[in-house]
């Protein structure tokens, strides 16, 4: 019996030990040659560091861990006297993943492989920055009509306005859909498209089985409900 115990105890000992290794996360940031990088993720609206690890030298760094599915992470990297960390989301799935980015442009230019949530969500971050700097261009000429008091071209220029933003949330909506065998589909609905419950709804629906019970599945039916 005493022997069974022992067994038993092992067995429980290594299977935690297996689930705690449900992701490899290896960040390489080139140009660091010091440096804390912390992974981050979000409860209840709340940021709060996961785990830690130093870059003294060295040319990456790793983090192991355990999630339930495909998430929303941070990472953010302090070093030398910045006042502020600098820091951007990264889509941790399931698997071994590699991120790759530089400390002079620390997270606009990143690559990634071993997650595919993540691959489609550079891709829809890459489309949106097209959109965003179109409206800064918009934005731009309108305030310099405002200055000549050029109604006409301020109220031109403020309907292209409106219609690009049209535009790009139709475009994320469709985005969505086109994604829907991912969990990066129900993310892109809760954080870029809540204005419109008509097309949470659509989203929703169009989601695949295994989706709709994902973390941001359920978030996204709680907002329908």
């Amino acid at each position: 019996m005493k022997y069974f115990l022992v067994l038993m105890l092992l067995f429980l000992s290594c299977s935690k030990t297996e689930k705690l290794n449900d992701f490899s996360l290896r960040v390489e940031v080139s140009g660091l040659k010091k440096g804390t990088l912390y992974l981050e993720k979000f409860n209840d609206s709340t940021l709060f560091k996961m785990d830690s690890a130093f870059f003294k030298g060295n040319n990456s760094v790793e983090f192991k861990g355990k999630i339930n599915g495909p998430e929303i992470m941070i990472l953010s990297l302090t070093y030398e006297n910045e006042s502020k960390p600098k820091q951007f989301p990264f889509f941790v799935e399931n698997s071994d993943m590699i991120v790759k980015t530089r400390l002079k442009d620390f997270g606009y230019k990143v690559y990634s492989e071993g997650s595919k949530n993540d691959s489609i969500y550079r891709e829809y971050l890459e489309i949106n920055k097209k959109f965003n700097n179109e409206k800064l261009d918009l934005i731009s000429k309108s305030l310099e009509f405002k200055k000549f008091k050029n109604n006409d071209s301020v109220t031109l220029y403020d309907n292209k306005l409106l219609t690009l933003n049209k535009r790009q949330f139709l475009h994320n909506a469709n985005f969505a859909i086109r994604h829907s065998a991912y969990t990066i589909s129900p993310y892109i609905a809760i954080t870029d498209l809540r204005e419109s419950s008509k097309i949470l709804d659509t989203i929703y629906k169009s989601l695949d089985e295994g989706i709709k019970k994902s973390k941001y599945g359920l978030e996204l039916k709680s907002l329908i409900d």
